[in-house]
């Protein structure tokens, strides 16, 4: 489409979903400091000057994605809660549920977790998406170990980074390659998952 006799308006549905749509498919190819807005506009069909209509800038746009990403992750979290009723189980559905997001939705978890470069998570939006996401692990933790939460809430702190350390450094092996180039990649993902897990838990270190 010319530049010449271009319009900022829109026809085609939401601009401003159809804006982080595009940004996702830069990023995938470039990675999330290879891209501009003027790009993510010309794909998208508009003017270079329409993304500042929903987004102050690439920031404020990464930070919507951000946000979109943990809304997934929160609702998959939730789902993956409901399962059980036995806190154990649950405990271990969650990390399951955790892992399987980064690796079928790669480059939201690369935005929600590793913009480097860009200060997300200074972002007031993420941060609370992020704590609503996070929250399903929390409250599973109190379930299963109610002393860590009593007298001592740095323990409480660590049983729940311990367990969220847990299930992050797997997913970032797996999505970042190292993990699936390991012999261990030769098991299916879900399956090691398990393996992982169930070890963790028979050793109270998750």
């Amino acid at each position: 489409m010319a530049e010449t006799g271009r319009t900022d308006k829109y026809h085609h549905g939401d601009l401003r979903q159809t804006l982080m749509n595009n940004c996702l498919k830069l990023i995938e190819d470039k990675g999330v400091s290879g891209f501009t807005l003027r790009e993510v506009a010309r794909i998208s069909g508009v003017s270079a000057a329409a993304p500042y209509h929903h987004f102050r800038n690439k920031t404020e746009l990464l930070a919507a994605v951000a946000v979109m990403g943990f809304k997934m992750l929160d609702e998959a979290q939730r789902k993956a809660s409901q399962q059980f009723s036995n806190p154990g189980h649950k405990l271990k559905a969650l990390g399951k549920s955790y892992v399987m997001f980064a690796v079928n939705h790669k480059v939201y978890f690369h935005v929600m977790f590793r913009a480097n470069n860009e200060p997300l998570w200074e972002n007031a939006q993420v941060m609370n998406a992020a704590k609503h996401a996070l929250s399903h692990l929390e409250n599973t933790i109190r379930e299963l170990y109610p002393e860590a939460e009593k007298g001592n809430s740095s323990h409480f702190q660590a049983a729940v980074l311990t367990c969220w350390s847990m299930v992050h450094g797997l997913a970032s092996l797996w999505v970042d390659g190292p993990l699936r180039a390991a012999e261990s990649g030769k098991l299916e993902i879900e399956k090691l998952i398990d393996l992982i897990l169930g070890q963790a838990m028979t050793h109270r270190s998750f």
